[in-house]
């Protein structure tokens, strides 16, 4: 297989994304927070969803922004705001209304921030090499796992919340001063990019992107479940450190997308996403049997399996035969996926823990991630396992 070499922008976003959501792995820690507040699992669930619910719906601005804008200013004036959000949670002192105003804004900065970054990468990454360019960017989501909540763990217990907000505050500042200095060569517009693009409810017309949005909605659902109500599943043994979930479910994400991009011959094709969702559904099972750490490590790793596959290629596929003037909604789009399946994850899981437990429902998570994607597969077969005009 011929040897892969990404632009220098890719590594700069790579490096972004690390270094920012190195931020937002210290604050997978908040459920413990709230609950030290008092909050309730349907409170906790609220409030962790409503950053997503909130990016969800700020999307269709995020791309009238991108149009409207250079890049680089978008990223510097979201990676801004999240570092001004990331800094208010010192002020928290109850479950109040402060919390859902600072939840919102920091979603919205977020949610800006990974969609100019992902833009950044379909414009200089060539086609072939796409999928494999979105999964080395996409190691930033993941690396901070290897060991960042276990030491947020540690900084907790040790240090208390006061310096546990302060080291999602300096993560968040590093970013930030970074994008002040790189530079980014973006490939000049054509012509086609400058007509009048189709609009958002008629591009989930086309069978293969509503299918692309409903699978990526069920994966986020799940991940999202996983990586909020993990810790308190943690909490209620003494012994137990949610750190080997997320450090065993980020090394393996981050290996199968660097060796899988390089080595896997069917790596970016369709083929994979059932299986990676197998893996998903094993591993919420997995978190239900869970009581010592190599069980729950084992649960890190086979989630790690399906998040390492399915991220970058469901955004890859997502854009594959799309028009250029196109891609900018088609990647809101599937971002806006991204964020609902974020939202409604947390939310949905704590209802349901509410009156059955955390733990159990983790059985009926796996299930509905399993059922449901392999029911969206089989009705989406024939458009998903061919190019899209």
């Amino acid at each position: 297989m011929k040897k892969k070499k990404l632009p220098s922008e890719i590594l700069s976003i790579q490096f972004l994304i690390l270094m920012s959501y190195s931020s937002m792995a210290v604050l997978t820690l908040l459920p413990l927070f709230f609950e030290h507040l008092g909050g309730s699992p349907r409170e906790i669930g609220f409030l962790i969803g409503i950053f997503s619910l909130a990016a969800f719906l700020f999307r269709p601005f995020c791309g009238w922004i991108l149009s409207r804008f250079d890049t680089k200013i978008v990223l510097l004036a979201s990676l801004a705001l999240i570092l001004v959000m990331t800094s208010l949670y010192f002020l928290i002192q109850s479950l109040n209304w402060l919390v859902i105003f600072i939840r919102v804004f920091h979603g919205i900065g977020f949610s800006i921030f990974v969609l100019a970054a992902l833009l950044t990468v379909v414009l200089v990454a060539e086609e072939e090499e796409r999928a494999y360019a979105i999964g080395v960017v996409s190691t930033g989501f993941m690396l901070p796992l290897l060991i960042v909540p276990y030491l947020s763990e540690q900084i907790i217990e040790r240090q208390g919340f006061f310096f546990f907000f302060l080291a999602a505050v300096f993560m968040a500042l590093i970013p930030f001063v970074y994008v002040l200095f790189v530079r980014f060569r973006l490939p000049p517009s054509s012509p086609e990019s400058r007509l009048e693009s189709t609009g958002f409810f008629r591009l989930l017309k086309r069978k293969r992107i509503l299918l692309i949005f409903l699978l990526t909605f069920i994966f986020e659902t799940g991940l999202s479940s996983s990586l909020s109500f993990v810790p308190l599943i943690a909490h209620q043994g003494s012994s137990m450190r949610s750190g080997y979930f997320y450090t065993f479910l980020g090394l393996t994400a981050v290996f199968m997308r660097l060796y899988g991009g390089k080595k896997f011959k069917s790596w970016g094709s369709p083929g994979l996403l059932l299986p990676a969702f197998f893996f998903l559904s094993a591993g919420g099972f997995l978190i239900y049997f869970s009581f010592n750490n190599f069980i729950l490590g084992l649960a890190g790793i086979t989630w790690g399996i399906g998040v390492g596959i399915l991220y970058p290629h469901l955004s890859a596929l997502v854009i594959e035969g799309v028009a250029s003037n196109e891609k900018g909604k088609v990647l809101s789009l599937f971002a806006a996926s991204v964020d609902l399946g974020f939202a409604f994850g947390p939310i949905s899981f704590g209802w349901v823990s509410q009156s059955f437990g955390l733990r159990f429902t983790f059985i009926p998570f796996g299930l509905f991630v399993f059922i449901s994607s392999l029911a969206l597969m089989l009705w989406g077969k024939s458009t998903l396992f061919k190019k899209s005009s």
